[in-house]
């Protein structure tokens, strides 16, 4: 059974779509992609083979790059409309789809969304869960309705997050278990025999995510702060503190086992207790870190070790942040 689909997305998992709704013979008229090019932006990186838009022209599909402040307004709602869809199927698209969007398409519209709801709804993105200290990342396929991320779920996948996993490697991952799991049940979809299971309330949460939580917080434990260093490092914007004036991106940490931490009277969150062959340790809330990759914004030229070298030790103790 042949669909006429229009597709609203972005990133590798609009990439995955057009794949998947070509090899399933469904007809796709037409292709929302977020504006902007392929590259690096507002702290995000999309590889050439992520992008939506060249995916499109691949294919010739009608393409379109509304602003995405005006997607729900009364000439895009018409310009769909036109194309007499029988599914809207998005992902990864960061904007709520109102009542005359919903009410378009014959059959109703399908979204795939990063985490495992009801945990994580609202922009919540591709390492959310990785972000607060799970094992898995989860993505879900699910119906839409007017509520943000309740309608009801078809189904579920994850992938496991290793403890040497970046947020990019892991968003990579489980956007591919989200296309597989896209193929098996689309056709479900189609014949009307795709499950609707009601989400549970008592397990839902909500988190829209923020590059301001990108500062780190020396308060939180040291498993957090790892936590958000991996999922915001390389080839993202990553996380970042402030040592002696200096911006400072810190791009890898590992956290210091128990037995092996030093042991310092009175130390401070972010207080630098120690230099090392391979980068220097910091008090945390709770543990402490091993930084082992960093920058400083404003000297390229120059290492944070050299900047922290000559105030480990002194009188004067230094603090990060």
């Amino acid at each position: 059974m042949s669909a006429r689909v229009f597709l609203i997305t972005s990133h590798y998992m609009g990439v995955l779509y057009i794949e998947e709704l070509l090899r399933a013979g469904d007809e796709i008229v037409g292709v929302v992609a977020w504006p902007g090019e392929a590259g690096f932006y507002q702290g995000w990186y999309v590889p050439r083979e992520y992008d939506v838009r060249t995916k499109a022209f691949q294919h010739y599909l009608p393409l379109y790059e509304p602003d995405p402040d005006k997607l729900n307004s009364p000439e895009f709602v018409e310009v769909i409309r036109k194309t007499s869809p029988d599914y809207i199927v998005s992902g990864y698209y960061g904007k709520i789809f109102k009542k005359a969007i919903l009410n378009l398409p014959r059959y109703g519209c399908i979204n795939i969304h990063p985490t495992g709801l009801p945990r994580f709804r609202g922009l919540s993105p591709y390492f959310t869960h990785m972000l607060f200290g799970d094992d898995r990342q989860y993505i879900t396929m699910h119906w839409l309705d007017p509520g943000v991320d309740t309608g009801d779920i078809i189904a579920q996948a994850s992938v496991e997050i290793r403890p040497d996993d970046t947020g990019f490697q892991v968003g990579h991952r489980v956007t591919e278990a989200g296309a597989a799991m896209f193929r098996e049940y689309w056709p479900k979809v189609k014949d009307g025999t795709a499950p609707r299971i009601k989400q549970d309330e008592s397990m839902a949460s909500n988190f829209n995510f923020s590059w301001e939580i990108a500062e780190i917080d020396w308060k939180k434990s040291a498993r957090e702060i790892w936590n958000l260093v991996r999922c915001l490092t390389k080839p993202l914007g990553g996380a970042w503190t402030m040592v002696g004036g200096h911006k400072m991106h810190v791009w890898k940490v590992k956290v210091v086992e128990p037995a092996d931490e030093l042991k310092v009277r009175g130390a401070l969150p972010g207080e630098v207790l120690a230099l090392t062959g391979k980068g220097f340790w910091v008090q945390c809330g709770q543990g402490q870190l091993h930084i082992l990759d960093a920058s400083l914004d404003d000297m390229p030229n120059a290492t944070p070790f050299e900047l922290v070298a000559p105030a480990v030790g002194g009188a004067t103790r230094l603090l990060l942040g």
